[in-house]
């Protein structure tokens, strides 16, 4: 086991502590928000040590691959839904923002097995609009852990970007698929 695996599997651990955090806060309780958050970002920092050791100390494994994606999932789509069902922060998460983040999530992924299970050596590899929709996720969630006035319009944000990554690894997809002659 790396020491990339070990940081990513401890950003896979921090996760039912933010929901957690999340879930404890309320009014008057301010000390849970700011413990999700403080939680949030250094998992959401983990991330890019994980990447930087497994790159800088050759630790790449196949664990690793697989482990790093689903910890980056998990950690927003948990959050969010966390978010979404406690009303009580000043810029509460609607409902449909956690179903859309986690479809686009879900479609991506199927239509990825689908094409990797008719191609068998597809190589699904990670877009700009897919990297920007993470990012833009990410400060969504600090913007209304930190109670920030941006949060609304970092909604939308998040929101467009989330759909422009859903059409744009779509149409990846089918470019590959017509490339290999079958769609």
């Amino acid at each position: 086991m790396t020491v990339a695996n070990w940081i990513t599997i401890a950003r896979l651990l921090a996760i039912p502590f933010i929901a957690g955090s999340i879930w404890a806060f309320a009014p008057g309780r301010e000390q849970w928000r700011v413990i999700a958050l403080v939680a949030f970002v250094a998992a959401g920092l983990s991330d890019a040590l994980d990447g930087y050791v497994a790159r800088a100390f050759n630790q790449k494994s196949r664990m690793g691959a697989i482990l790093d994606p689903l910890a980056d999932k998990l950690l927003i789509n948990i959050t969010l839904v966390f978010l979404a069902v406690n009303a009580t922060f000043d810029y509460p998460v609607p409902r449909w923002f956690p179903v859309l983040v986690l479809s686009r999530d879900v479609i991506i992924s199927m239509g990825s097995y689908v094409l990797s299970d008719v191609y068998r050596r597809l190589r699904v590899r990670p877009r700009l609009s897919g990297k920007l929709t993470t990012a833009a996720q990410l400060a969504y969630i600090v913007a209304v852990l930190m109670n920030l006035v941006v949060a609304p319009g970092l909604l939308w944000a998040a929101s467009a970007i989330t759909l422009v990554s859903l059409i744009d690894y779509f149409l990846e997809g089918l470019r590959q698929a017509r490339a290999r002659g079958t769609a």
